[in-house]
Parts: C-alpha cells; sequence; structure tokens
C-alpha cells in the first residue's frame, strides 16, 4: 500500500501548517489552514463525535475533509492519482488536533476505509529526527504467534467477557491453525514480563491486552490485576517496562479511552506513549467501547494478520466487518504508528512452502469418557468463567513449591474435568507433554499409556520392567527425561473418584490406585523434577501424598460466571424463544450447575418432544432426576445427622458466607467444626475462591425447625462481618437485609437500608429506594425510613415497584461505567 503523509502543526496562534508528501519528504507540498476554522470543527467533533448518541459520522468526516481538502481539492487529486491501489493515510497531529477523528473520513457517501481497495488512516506519532513512514515487513513463514492477556480485577464491574474474545479469535483461524494463542492467565503485569522474558526476543509477533482502561488524574491507565486479584491502574510506561527488549510488532490495547488524548491533547494517550517507549504499532480506542464490538474486531483483525495480511490491511479489513455489522463504535478504532509501520507478520496460508502450522489450541477431546466415547468437557471456545481457581492452580503449577499437583473437587456437574483441560490449554504447546487417564488408574495402563510418550526405546523399556518396584522405574524415567532435556509431564488424573472406596465418614484411595499415585509423587519429589500432577474427583480424601497437593474446592456459577454460561446456551440466553417465566424457573433449578444448566437446556427448554412447563413443574415437585445428574446414591449415605443439620442450618443463608457465620449458627451441634469439615470434603457445602461457604439447594434438605431464630443470628453476624470489609457488595448488603426481615432483627434492618438508601439516592436509583424501605418497614416503624420511602416518589423518575431491586445487570463497557463498592 502506498503511503500519503499529512504532518500538521500549530503556527503561532491562529493557523495550521499542513505538510503532505507520497514518497519523498524532500518534495512536498504546503497549505496553511486556519486554526479559528480547526477549532470551530474540534468543538463540533467533541459535540457530534465523542458523546454517546453521536450525529451521522459521515456528516462529521465530511466536516473535516472539506477543510484538510480545501478550495484547492488536493486531498482529493492526492488519493485519486493511484487508482485500484489501497492507500495509508498517515496523519501526524499533535494536542488539540489529536482529537480529529480522521477515521470517518468520507468518500462521498461512504467512508474511506470502506473503499476498495481501502484508504486507512493511521495516527502517525512522528519523532523529529523521522520525516517519513516506512513499511517493515519480515512475514515469519510460520503460524502467527500472540500472547493473549485479559485483565478482570476483583471487584469491578461491569465483569467482561474475555472467555468469548479469546474463543472468537481461536475460532476465526481454525480452519488451518493459522494462530498459536498463548494466554496469560493472571492479569498481572509482573507475570506478563516473566512469560515474554521466558520466550524470548521475536517470539510473540502480537500481544493482546484486553480489559478496562480509564484515566485517572488526567493520565490514561490500563487497570490491570495484582497478584492477589486486586485491581492496578497501570500506566504506559509500567506496561512499556515490562516489554522492553522485547516488544511485539503489534500491541492491541482492547480497552476503553487507550488511544484518546487526555486534556484537551496535552496528554498524549496510552498508544502514543507506548511507541515512545518502543513499541512499533499500538491499536486502541478513542473513547468507551462495547464488549461485543471489541470482541467482533479481534476476531477480524487477527483472522486477517495470521492469514499472511498486512497490518494495515487487516485494520480497513476489521473497518469494514465493523461497519457491516452496523457496529456502533467501529471508527474508534485507531492505529498508531511511529519510525515504522509493520507490513505482514506472517506468510499467507499457502504462499510458502515448510509453513510451519500452530499446534492444536486444546486437549479437550483427550478427556473421553471410556465408556461412551464422546467429549464432556467445553473445547478451548466455549470455555467460560473459574478465573481465581485457574489463577491458583497454575500458580501452583508453574511455580516453584513443595506442591507438585493440585485435587480439584467438587459435586457432580460443576466442572472439574473441564477445569482440568483448560489447565492443560493454558500450559504452552512446547513446554510440556500432556497424558491424560480418565476413571480407573492403575500400574499397567499408567505404564502403557506413559510409555507411548517416551521417545527413547530404552526409557520404554526401561518403564516396563517387571522385576524392579514402580517409583524406581519412574524415577529411572524421569531422571532420563531431564538428561535429555525433554519436555516434562502433566499427568492428569480424571474421575478420581472411581478409584475411591469409602472409609468411616469419608473416602481413602483403593490400594492399586494408592500405589499409583504414591509412586509418582515420590519420584516426582525424589529428583525434584518439574513434572505435574492434576486430579480431579468429587470427593476430598484422605492420603497422606496430598500434603504436596493444593487443594482446589468448586461451586456453582454465580454472577457475571452465571450471565456468561447462560449466553452460551440456546434455551437461556437472550435470543431465546423460550418464555422468560420458563427461563427463570429453570435457571431456579440448576442453582448455576453447569451440567444441570446445559441439561435443561437442551434436554427440557430446547427439546420439541417434551411440555417444558409440566417437566419444570415435575422437577420443581420431586428433582430426583436433577439429583441424579449430580449427587451418587452413596454419596446421601455418607450424610450423617450432624452433618444433615449443619446443612440444613446453612440453607438459610442464599449467598456463600464466610465459615465463621456457618460456625456460629451451629455451635450447639455437637462436633459442628467436624461435621463442616466433612461435608466441605464431600463437597456438599460448596467453597468460593475467597474461601466462603454455601450450601447447594439440589440436596434434599427441609428448612430448619428455628428458621427465624437462626436468620436474625445470621444477620447479625454477618453485619457486623461486612462492616469490615471496605469492598462488601450491594449483594451481600441485600443478603444481609434479607435475613434481617426473616428473622425480625429490627435494628440490623434499619442500619443495613440506611446505607443502601444513601448510595442508591446519589445514583438515582429511587425504585430501589422504594423496594428496600418498603420491605423493612414490614418489621419496624421507622421515622427515618418513612421520610427516605416518601422522597423517593417525589422524583419523576420513579416508575412502578419492582418485584426486587435490579441494580446488578449491566452491558460490558470497556472503561465506562465501572462500579467499585463504596467504603462502608
Amino acid at each position: 500500500m502506498r503511503i500519503l503523509h499529512l504532518d500538521l502543526k500549530l503556527i503561532a496562534d491562529n493557523s495550521v501548517e499542513l505538510r503532505y508528501f507520497f514518497d519523498n519528504p524532500n518534495q512536498y507540498e504546503r497549505g496553511s489552514l486556519s486554526l479559528q476554522d480547526i477549532s470551530d470543527l474540534i468543538e463540533v467533533s467533541e459535540q457530534d463525535y465523542y458523546v454517546h448518541l453521536p450525529v451521522d459520522h459521515v456528516v462529521t468526516g465530511q466536516k473535516l475533509f472539506h477543510w484538510l481538502d480545501g478550495s484547492d481539492r488536493w486531498l482529493v487529486q492526492q488519493i485519486n492519482q493511484y487508482p485500484g491501489e489501497g492507500i495509508v493515510l498517515a496523519i501526524s497531529a499533535s494536542e488539540r488536533l489529536a482529537h480529529l477523528p480522521c477515521e470517518v473520513l468520507p468518500d462521498g457517501s461512504r467512508f474511506l476505509v470502506e473503499r476498495s481497495p481501502a484508504i486507512v488512516p493511521v495516527r502517525w506519532a512522528k519523532p523529529d529526527i523521522v520525516r517519513s513512514l516506512t513499511v517493515a515487513a519480515e512475514p515469519e513463514n510460520r503460524a502467527l504467534q500472540a500472547l493473549f492477556m485479559a485483565t478482570s480485577p476483583l471487584n469491578m464491574e461491569p465483569v467482561l467477557d474475555f472467555e468469548a474474545e479469546e474463543g472468537r479469535i481461536l475460532e476465526a483461524t481454525a480452519r488451518d491453525r493459522s494462530i498459536s494463542l498463548i494466554v496469560q492467565e493472571s492479569g498481572c503485569l509482573s507475570e506478563l514480563g516473566y512469560l515474554v522474558s521466558a520466550y524470548g526476543k521475536g517470539y510473540f509477533d502480537v500481544l493482546h491486552l484486553t480489559g478496562h482502561a480509564t484515566f485517572s488524574d488526567g493520565e490514561p491507565r490500563f487497570i490491570t490485576e495484582t497478584e492477589t486479584g486486586e485491581a492496578y491502574l497501570a500506566s504506559a510506561a509500567e506496561i512499556a517496562n515490562r516489554l522492553q527488549f522485547r516488544f511485539p510488532k503489534l500491541i492491541f490495547l482492547s480497552g476503553c479511552r487507550t488511544g484518546q488524548s487526555g486534556k484537551s491533547g496535552a496528554v498524549p494517550s496510552m498508544a502514543e506513549e507506548l511507541l515512545k517507549s518502543g513499541a512499533k504499532a499500538v491499536l486502541g480506542w478513542g473513547q468507551a467501547v462495547l464488549d461485543a464490538e471489541a470482541t467482533t474486531a479481534a476476531a477480524t483483525l487477527y483472522q486477517a494478520i495470521s492469514a499472511g495480511r498486512s497490518i494495515a490491511e487487516a485494520a480497513a479489513l476489521t473497518y469494514q466487518d465493523l461497519i457491516q455489522h452496523k457496529a456502533r463504535d467501529w471508527h474508534l478504532l485507531r492505529l498508531y504508528v511511529s519510525n515504522t509501520l509493520p507490513g505482514e507478520l506472517v506468510t499467507p496460508l499457502r504462499g510458502t512452502r515448510g509453513r510451519k502450522p500452530a499446534p492444536p489450541p486444546s486437549v479437550a477431546t483427550q478427556f473421553l469418557d471410556p465408556a461412551t466415547q464422546t467429549v464432556k468437557v467445553p473445547t478451548r471456545e466455549s470455555f467460560v468463567g473459574r478465573r481465581r481457581q485457574l489463577q491458583n492452580c497454575l500458580r501452583t503449577l508453574t511455580q516453584p513449591s513443595d506442591q507438585i499437583g493440585v485435587l480439584i473437587y467438587g459435586m457432580g456437574g460443576l466442572g472439574k474435568s473441564s477445569l482440568a483441560a483448560r489447565l492443560c490449554d493454558r500450559f504452552p504447546p512446547d513446554s510440556f507433554k500432556r497424558v491424560v487417564w480418565v476413571g480407573r488408574i492403575d500400574q499397567p495402563n499408567l505404564v502403557t499409556d506413559l510409555a507411548a510418550e517416551l521417545d527413547s526405546p530404552e526409557s520404554r523399556q526401561s518403564s516396563k520392567n517387571p522385576n524392579e518396584e514402580l517409583k524406581f522405574r519412574l524415577r529411572r524415567v524421569f531422571q532420563q527425561l531431564t538428561e535429555e532435556a525433554a519436555k516434562p509431564f502433566v499427568l492428569v488424573l480424571d474421575d478420581f473418584e472411581i478409584n475411591l472406596e469409602a472409609r468411616g465418614e469419608g473416602y481413602v484411595p483403593q490400594p492399586e490406585a494408592a500405589s499409583v499415585l504414591e509412586a509418582l509423587v515420590w519420584s516426582i519429589r525424589e529428583l525434584d523434577a518439574p513434572h505435574r500432577l492434576i486430579l480431579t474427583s468429587r470427593y476430598d480424601f484422605e492420603f497422606t501424598q496430598l500434603q504436596y497437593f493444593y487443594k482446589q474446592p468448586l461451586d456453582a456459577f454465580r454472577g457475571a460466571d452465571l450471565r456468561k454460561k447462560c449466553d452460551r446456551l440456546d434455551g437461556f440466553n437472550s435470543k431465546s424463544q423460550v418464555d422468560k417465566t420458563l427461563q427463570s424457573q429453570a435457571l431456579k433449578l440448576t442453582d448455576g450447575n453447569p451440567r444441570l444448566l446445559e441439561y435443561l437446556s437442551h434436554e427440557i427448554l430446547q427439546n420439541s418432544n417434551t411440555d417444558p412447563t409440566t417437566t419444570l413443574n415435575q422437577l420443581e415437585t420431586d428433582p430426583i432426576n436433577l439429583r441424579k445428574q449430580v449427587l451418587a446414591d452413596s454419596l446421601l449415605n455418607q450424610i450423617n445427622q450432624p452433618m444433615q443439620e449443619v446443612l440444613q442450618r446453612a440453607l438459610i443463608f442464599e449467598l456463600p458466607v464466610p465459615r465463621e457465620a456457618i460456625t456460629a449458627i451451629c455451635e450447639t451441634i455437637s462436633n459442628a467444626k467436624e461435621s463442616i469439615d466433612r461435608v466441605i470434603s464431600l463437597g456438599l457445602l460448596e467453597v468460593s475462591p475467597d474461601r466462603s461457604l454455601r450450601v447447594p439447594r439440589i440436596l434434599p434438605l427441609q428448612p430448619p425447625k428455628n428458621l427465624e431464630a437462626l436468620c436474625k443470628k445470621g444477620a447479625e453476624i454477618l453485619h457486623h462481618a461486612y462492616l469490615k470489609d471496605e469492598k462488601t457488595t450491594e449483594e451481600k448488603l441485600l443478603e444481609v437485609h434479607r435475613l434481617s426481615l426473616l428473622g425480625k432483627a429490627e435494628k440490623t434492618a434499619v442500619i443495613i437500608t440506611k446505607f443502601l438508601t444513601k448510595r442508591w439516592f446519589y445514583r438515582g436509583k429511587f425504585r430501589e429506594v422504594f423496594w428496600v424501605c418498603h420491605n423493612t418497614l414490614t418489621v419496624t416503624e421507622d421515622f427515618d425510613i418513612l421520610n427516605r420511602l416518601a422522597f423517593s416518589r417525589v422524583y419523576p423518575s420513579f416508575a412502578s415497584l419492582p418485584s426486587s431491586p435490579s441494580p446488578f445487570s449491566q452491558k460490558g463497557r470497556r472503561g465506562a461505567g465501572l462500579e467499585v463498592p463504596l467504603p462502608l
């Protein structure tokens, strides 16, 4: 593509100098533009372009085009010089001129980016010593190698669907295996730096950083995560510091306002700051962008780049695809370059011999049920949720420690195997070999499958030596692998509960499985070898070697993860033809269990051979068919009287709560602590990432007899616990309020109501104020609450009384409307 350079500079106080040329910077043309005209245009642009409901962008673009083109029509003449050729419009503009929306420059009734071939506006952050923009094309004869990192800090709303973004990229490039997408799961800059350094200079062609971004104290910031998942506002300098000497050719900052200058152009955008620190090309967004549109842009862009398109061509195709799909924010995508414009990053799919394809993106097909031979875990493209659990497990599996494996346990249907497969996918394909056993494990099948993965005939023979104890054979094989610098193993023992037997009130491994597991752990620890183990089981179990494992319990989906899962199911998503009342009834029956969500979606809501209303009513009356999906009869037989009473009392809490709350309401039960430990180990009490606990509603339990007293005590305990936490969410406070009403805890109900109404008045949520005050007055008469209820009714924005407050549902925007809970 030819490059038409446009250099705009403010001269004195009342004019703008324009220089333009194609190839030779010494043969430029010069023009002068009125500063007054451009000041008016900037003012109109700010009004018409950046507001949430802008006027027709063609009108805005025409104003800019006519100002640039002038009465001499130089711009039209220049772009018409090379018909049938694509053109890069490299525009250098600083200060207030940086706000000009050059992406919407039109060609009559359409935009320049819509032409075929396209004219692509590029924001040229021109250093003083650089006179022209050059194209640097050194394509690699292989698949595109991209690094993807999503940031999703704790207590940050809205939660973006970054899994969908990863999935769309993989789907768009799946046909020819044209991308190797390595994911850094932590969202933490320090971990990103370690990974980039480990791969070395030039390995990654692209870095895709997705998440929320904003301005803080007038400076652009990308909201990353600390090592513990808290929000950290990272500057461009901090991102550059982690990438120095290892910059990929393209960085995509897929967050709001990453391509927007601040303080009327006085503060460079984050994209420009990265260019100054050594980046070659940076894509960003000029304002807040919808999550779905950012995802579409990423898929189209990487499909084009991985097929051997140049960066400019890929940007043009991305604009065109967004316009075709009527994306509102298409024009906010901005490509920044500095000294050079990267050309093709990789060779075309069919253009060169020996082009190396990417490895398979997922090992999901290895997780097969031996009996049915059907895939039982989601592919990498369809996986959602479990971010904190993934981070915890990956930290154990990838960082040096005394722990050599993870045990993932929990009730059936929660996605233990899915999480194990996701962990395997997160290991770079060239760093580990994965071997998966599903169900029963013994020495013969361990040795046979392991030997099949060994390259050396001596190692294969040694592993099968019948005259030597298994642990010594494994030690020798692992030692040989270390000496050969071979890839270490990730060994997955899936559905390990088949290898357990009941003993007392818990489980222990069967003798054969115990000997295999002990040999594996001993041989790895004896050599301090880098091999790692992943076990999945419905139950935690007693075994000495588990002291070397990190235990990761699973809970049901809630909040953002539940919304994402439902969006991927035809029976529950927003486009579904299923009646919303039936959807709500089915959703309640599943209690957030992923397997039950899939079962009700496919077999009930989407099944034309059944009457969903009748079936759901039957399941509500007797959910035995649902229990069969996730509970084993032998498990229910393990529940003794104290354990059952613990579960019944804990049933009063609808949200996960701290263990202290359950301990407090169970203090009159004998051996309450041991009973709580036991129901946790059996997966009957779900454990959230923050270690809070909740009883699954699928269990066959009756409400406790002394419900009012327990609710009152639970409300008071949670009230004091949550008051200590500055980041307590509204959802938790509403749970305290609910318990206060059930337990007639008048004082607690009033305190929570006053706090919530103060926050909601500030945000204009008057219907929610009315709702909470109205319900509080059912248990107490309080003048202040009456006053707040009356105050909420005088606002014209007040509509009808909702059945419940709804301040929690938000559409994802990457930086707009972020809600971080206020301190109590």
